[in-house]
């Protein structure tokens, strides 16, 4: 925990470098710091910042930039170190189109790091994956220049630029379109072969076996379950030791389930790697208290909470961010109780029947009678849970209660008394 401590957003992220340099120099193991707030606190500005510093950096390491929304605030550019990953092009435009051929791309560079990349994809998805070309891939690289129109011409000429034309690898993807269509099954030169030829505007489509047995064209899938995918094959695509993962908001389009898996998934994608940092921007509680679930003693990954200065009461232990506006509260996972707890806390909403709202309350009175509490921080705690959204009439009169007691210094005499 930071303590007592006024940040700018710079020195922020000053801080979150430093961390970065520890999990990387210093951690055998991964660490995650997860980043959640209100809309407007900044969180996805936080992770577009520190890409930013990051290509200043002079390092080895890859820092992948993974978002599945148009409106992230990460900056595309080709940079050898920092990756763009989302889902805009050099002209901020979003081709749906291309989806296939960026997928298989992942995919391909996952395999050129690691073939067993792709059977992790596979059992974390549970969905089978393979390709198809179209029928004309051949006759249109091939076409005469006197009977090419335009789009074949295009394709052509950056063919040629890529040297795709030469005849070893003309043969070389016709055996690729020759065969099934298994990604497992391409050879290493077929793998480098193909990724090349995925830069044309070729017909090429994303095939997927759904554990059922259905099949069904990528594009098919709903909106979340590309969503899973991309994400995926984008985090496999650069895993190697010491990555920098910057991923904004993930939870977008994906079921509550898959939110509930979204932590264990790539803790088990990543399992073969070392000295890798994840920093994740949501709006999610439930992807950060299931990530706590799966390493509830951890004290080295993060949950940095970020506040509006009258969401809160307590400035003291905060970093304030931009100076004046916003702060951030820094918990280890070890911290974090419950899904309940982070809801209510850091949140401000307190979830249908929860058992948390008089948790929270007899930690402060219990608190205050053990002398662990001073009467401000434990009225400051009170009253904002007492402003949370969606207290139960019974839930509003146990802590007015408990405010009673604190304002009317009766806790010592209840002690007095108890004992």
């Amino acid at each position: 925990m930071i303590n007592d401590i006024k940040l700018s957003i710079r020195e922020v992220i000053d801080k979150i470098k430093e961390s970065l340099n520890t999990s990387i120099d210093n951690r055998r193991n991964g660490k995650y710091t997860y980043i959640i707030g209100n809309n407007g606190t900044g969180k996805s500005k936080i992770l577009g910042e520190l890409a930013e510093t990051l290509k200043s950096v002079d390092s080895k390491r890859i820092t992948a930039c993974i978002s599945s929304t148009i409106h992230d605030r990460f900056t595309y550019s080709e940079h050898e170190k920092v990756i763009y990953m989302g889902a805009r092009n050099s002209s901020n435009a979003v081709f749906l189109s291309a989806i296939d051929r960026q997928l298989a791309k992942f995919i391909l560079q996952a395999m050129e790091i690691d073939r067993r990349s792709l059977k992790k994809l596979v059992a974390v998805l549970n969905m089978s994956i393979s390709f198809i070309f179209g029928e004309k891939t051949i006759e249109t690289i091939l076409t005469p220049p006197d009977k090419a129109n335009r789009d074949t011409e295009r394709v052509i000429k950056r063919a040629s630029d890529l040297g795709l034309l030469s005849k070893q690898k003309i043969n070389t993807l016709k055996r690729i379109i020759a065969g099934n269509g298994r990604f497992e099954e391409l050879t290493k030169a077929q793998v480098s072969t193909l990724l090349s030829y995925l830069d044309l505007n070729i017909d090429f489509t994303i095939r997927i076996e759904l554990s059922g047995g259905q099949s069904i064209n990528f594009q098919d899938l709903s909106s979340g379950e590309q969503n899973r995918f991309l994400i995926f094959a984008k985090i496999l695509s650069v895993m190697k030791n010491g990555t920098i993962y910057l991923i904004d908001e993930p939870e977008v389009s994906l079921h509550l389930h898959w939110q509930m898996e979204f932590h264990n998934n790539v803790d088990k994608l990543l399992s073969d790697i070392k000295n890798f940092h994840v920093i994740v921007a949501t709006h999610s509680p439930t992807i950060i208290s299931e990530a706590v679930k799966h390493d509830s003693k951890s004290l080295e990954n993060t949950v940095a909470v970020l506040q509006r200065k009258n969401e809160i009461s307590d400035i003291k232990k905060t970093i304030l961010i931009n100076d004046k506006s916003v702060a951030c509260k820094i918990h280890s996972f070890a911290e974090v109780a419950s899904h309940d707890q982070l809801v209510l806390r850091y949140f401000q909403t307190s979830p249908y029947k929860t058992r948390e709202v008089s948790v929270e309350i007899a930690d402060v009175v219990l608190g205050m009678a053990e002398g662990e509490k001073a009467k401000n921080d434990a009225l400051n705690i009170l009253n904002e849970l007492r402003a949370a959204i969606g207290l139960s009439s019974e839930a509003k009169k146990q802590i007015d209660a408990a405010l009673a007691l604190v304002e009317n210094d009766l806790i010592n005499s209840l002690k007095i008394n108890g004992e």
